[in-house]
């Protein structure tokens, strides 16, 4: 528990700060079915899909230190809790709900979750999102249990990480239960 609220203070750090890198968003073509919006910032959103995804490194500022995180971003998707639904659908509740600030609902965190069944890791994933007139995204932040961040460069993790929320997404289901618990 004591790891998670590090990881909440964190999480909350970077919900609020400035000091983010995104490396390109990919190639991979839009997955989904695509619907227009009047929103010029986000001209479609993809239900069951997105348009692109991009893992951001943020920087996180507090008095006594500054280390970064990654961040996997599913841009433009229909609805900005598709990663906590993923998340909910698969493996229950969460263990803890953060307050993400200005108006956007909740951090949802689970703690102790074996994502992949080919490997017995165990994960700590935040789930969240934003839907506003700027950006509309589903998010999540991987740390293994040694609290490394699994979606750094260096790690072993990225790319079936980046892969099974890819595929998730691509592959939820229309079940309202987790809307309905949130």
């Amino acid at each position: 528990m004591k790891n998670i609220k590090h990881l909440s203070i964190a999480l909350l750090l970077v919900c609020f700060s400035n000091y983010s890198y995104s490396q390109k968003p990919t190639k991979q073509k839009n997955v989904g079915g695509r619907t227009k919006t009047s929103n010029p910032n986000i001209p479609y959103i993809y239900e069951n899909g997105f348009k692109d995804y991009e893992v951001v490194k943020q920087a996180t500022l507090n008095s006594k230190d500054s280390s970064t995180v990654y961040t996997l971003k599913f841009n433009a998707v229909a609805s900005a809790m598709y990663t906590q639904k993923i998340m909910f659908d698969k493996f229950g509740k969460w263990t803890t709900a953060v307050p993400s600030g200005n108006n956007n609902g909740f951090i949802l965190i689970w703690e102790n979750i074996k994502l992949f069944d080919d490997n017995e890791e165990l994960f700590t994933i935040m789930a969240s999102g934003t839907e506003s007139l700027e950006e509309m995204f589903a998010a999540v932040l991987v740390f293994d249990s040694k609290n490394n961040d699994c979606l750094s460069e260096k790690s072993e993790f990225k790319k079936e990480i980046i892969d099974y929320f890819s595929n998730a997404i691509i592959h939820l289901n229309k079940d309202k239960t987790f809307y309905e618990k949130y």
